[in-house]
C-alpha cells in the first residue's frame, strides 16, 4: 500500500479500547483494517526541572493487536474485518498529530532482515594461538 495514500481510521471496540489502523476498505457491514493497534495511556511521573517536584503526566503507547512474529512471513501485515455493528466509528475522519503517525509507522513497519554474523575463520597452522584460560 502506498504510504502517501494510507488512511488511518480510529474507532472504539466492544470493550472500549481505542483502536487505530490503516483502513484498506469497507462494505456496508464491515470496515477492513490492516495492522491495528490499541491506544494505551499510562501514568508517567517526571520531575519539574524548575522546582524538582514530581509531576504526573500521561504517556501514550501503541500496542499491536497481533504480533508479526507469529506470522510465517513477518514482512506481511495482518488485516482484520470489523463488523460496524460492534464498533463505534468517528463521525468524521480523524486527523492525527504527526507524532502519532510516526509512532504508528514505527510499530507497524516490517521488521528489518538481520544478517547472520560472519563465521570466524579457524586459526591457520602458522599462527600462534594464545590460550586465555587453562584447560
Amino acid at each position: 500500500m502506498d504510504e502517501q495514500k494510507r488512511e488511518l481510521v480510529m474507532f472504539f471496540d466492544l470493550v472500549g479500547r481505542t483502536i487505530i489502523g490503516a483502513k484498506t476498505g469497507e462494505t456496508t457491514d464491515e470496515v477492513f483494517v490492516k495492522n491495528p493497534v490499541v491506544v494505551n495511556i499510562v501514568p508517567h511521573q517526571t520531575q519539574d526541572p524548575a522546582t524538582g517536584q514530581p509531576v504526573q503526566r500521561m504517556a501514550l503507547q501503541l500496542l499491536p493487536l497481533f504480533f508479526r512474529e507469529f506470522l510465517a512471513d513477518p514482512t506481511e501485515g495482518v488485516e482484520f474485518a470489523y463488523n460496524k455493528k460492534n464498533i463505534t466509528l468517528t463521525r468524521n475522519p480523524a486527523v492525527f498529530d504527526f507524532k502519532l503517525d510516526i509512532q504508528y509507522d514505527q510499530i507497524t513497519s516490517a521488521p528489518v532482515a538481520r544478517q547472520a554474523p560472519a563465521p570466524i575463520a579457524p586459526a591457520k597452522a602458522d599462527e600462534k594461538i594464545i590460550k586465555l584460560f587453562e584447560d
